[in-house]
């Protein structure tokens, strides 16, 4: 390449070859989840090759992350993002992106068009139940999503309905039929909403999102809650060669100062990191002993974070000498219900947050409350588990003698001493706003996990949950479970009934919420059902 040529860089974000697809766009990342952390363009990376090594093989423990390479390539190169194409796998509609990488270099000047298609959109995103997938083929939406999303129903009609069109990532036009009835009366995805779900095989604990941007059109997707690994036959090209060949065109692309193409899946690791992180992350000067947390994504793609402790840090091939790729061996706090690595990488944690620093929760306390964002070109719909734990705070006073209390309750108190029905009654008859006045925290004893501390604010309402059916009482701890699936698993178990809760046919599931109310379960974000409910009934149709 000459010296001081200008290359032009894509505009950010095409979702399909040629063309600006604001909307594509937008729905991808919404596919992908919020976890999955997309460079920009423009914006100047290191890539790491051991970790699109793992991601070609699907597997970090794959002994080919630790073959030797043929070629002399570093273990993070210093690079920029050319272009960004966000594509999807016609099969599985697993959303995965292409991204045009090129070494940096003093003689090449990058420019980058502007890009004026933003436009406002409001969406929303519901896991599937059983009712959702079963045999009448109706797909319930919550009310407040119903009427901040859709166009607004002729109420004066007998059965209000209306006819909603809206595109998938693959540009294929999928009809619902809008409609308000039942007892009592909801709105519903009828006639339609069937064939969407044979079209996709969707399942209970897939999500179902909907997107609806200014211009009024629509579009639709759908996120898996586990994805099929397309996987290249071993009789077509060994693991070997294809590493071996992967190795040898990023070499090429180092030293001949051209573009090279890369595929970043949501589901991968981390392997293109903003250099700004990355230098963040090498100045906490994380080392044996610290202390961390690192986020997931758990079966309802709710953000869970758990906490641990780097034991180890070591190269994590002998091939790649001083690579801070999953160089840190962890162990952590607690058990988990997902897959979690025992090596990570330095810019995936975050140092732990002393508990003293921790506000109290703010509960929201309005029945049947749900989040629905309306948003410009930035996608950042809040997380309900962020409701519990709200953002750090430095105290400016410590005590000697001090105590961490939510809501006037000392945590610290043993249980025997603190009657957890109390506090939350005193609670309820007190003003709205007096749940928003801050408290001063302070620590007597370090809590190791924050986690624990999560599952701590959560108890006053959700602890020792009675479960009724037929006559026969049990209890359950609702913190222990990280969503509606989990739970249902356990119910199953706990009255010898597996996988009949799930489908549906025989069984309904409700609740009874503080106010007295019989609701369905399912129709709530997790933590205000847990906020919320009193006792569940399991109940023959």
């Amino acid at each position: 390449m000459a010296n001081n040529q200008t290359m032009n860089a894509q505009p950010k974000f095409r979702g399909t070859e040629g063309v600006n697809r604001y909307l594509y766009d937008q729905l991808w990342k919404l596919c992908a989840g919020p976890l999955f952390d997309l460079p920009k363009i423009g914006e100047e990376v290191y890539y790491f090759p051991q970790g699109n090594i793992e991601q070609l093989v699907a597997s970090a423990n794959d002994n080919l992350c630790q073959l030797k390479p043929i070629f002399d390539i570093s273990s993070r190169i210093h690079c920029n993002v050319i272009s960004i194409k966000l594509k999807v796998e016609t099969n599985t509609d697993e959303v995965y992106a292409k991204v045009s990488l090129l070494p940096c270099s003093p003689e090449v000047e990058i420019t980058f068009p502007n890009d004026n298609n933003e436009q406002n959109i409001k969406y929303f995103t519901k896991v599937l139940t059983a009712s959702d997938i079963g045999p009448h083929g109706d797909f319930i939406l919550f009310k407040k999503d119903a009427i901040e999303c859709l166009p607004p129903l002729d109420m004066s009609q007998l059965i209000p309905s209306q006819e909603i069109v809206a595109k998938d990532l693959h540009d294929h036009v999928w009809k619902f039929k809008h409609t308000f009835r039942g007892t009592p009366k909801r709105h519903l995805f009828t006639s339609g909403w069937k064939e969407f779900v044979k079209g996709k095989s969707l399942a209970v604990g897939d999500s179902f999102v909907f997107l609806r941007g200014e211009n009024g059109e629509s579009r639709v997707g759908i996120r898996k809650t586990s994805h099929q690994q397309s996987d290249m036959s071993s009789s077509v090209i060994s693991k070997e060669s294809m590493h071996h060949g992967f190795i040898a065109s990023a070499s090429n692309a180092i030293h001949t100062k051209c573009m090279f193409d890369v595929f970043y899946k949501p589901k991968s690791s981390k392997f293109i990191v903003n250099c700004d992180k990355f230098l963040d992350a090498v100045n906490m000067k994380f080392n044996t002993s610290s202390r961390f947390t690192m986020k997931f994504e758990g079966h309802d793609f709710n953000e869970i974070i758990y906490s641990g402790t780097i034991v180890k840090m070591e190269d994590f091939s002998i091939y790649w000498k001083g690579s801070e790729w999953r160089n840190l061996q962890v162990q952590w706090d607690e058990a988990a219900t997902i897959p979690r690595p025992n090596k990570v990488s330095l810019w995936e944690i975050e140092p732990l947050i002393p508990s003293s620093n921790i506000l109290k929760s703010v509960i929201q306390n309005n029945k049947r409350q749900r989040e629905i964002n309306e948003f410009g070109p930035i996608i950042s719909k809040p997380d309900y588990n962020d409701q519990m734990v709200q953002s750090t705070k430095e105290n400016s006073t410590t005590n000697a003698s001090s105590s961490f209390r939510l809501f006037g309750v000392d945590l610290t108190a043993s249980s025997k001493a603190r009657d957890v029905l109390e506090p939350l009654e005193s609670y309820q008859k007190n003003k709205t706003s007096e749940i928003f006045e801050e408290e001063n925290l302070d620590q007597t004893q370090a809590v190791t996990s924050l986690t624990e501390i999560q599952r701590k604010e959560l108890s006053f309402t959700t602890s020792s949950t009675k479960v009724h059916m037929e006559g026969v009482t049990r209890t359950v701890d609702l913190t222990v479970f990280d969503g509606y699936n989990h739970m249902i698993v356990e119910l199953e178990k706990l009255f010898n009934i597996e996988g009949k809760l799930h489908m549906h046919s025989q069984w309904k599931l409700t609740f009874k919420d503080h106010e007295g109310d019989m609701m369905l379960v399912g129709d709530d974000p997790w933590p205000k059902f847990c906020n919320i409910v009193k006792e569940i009934v399991i109940s023959s149709k």
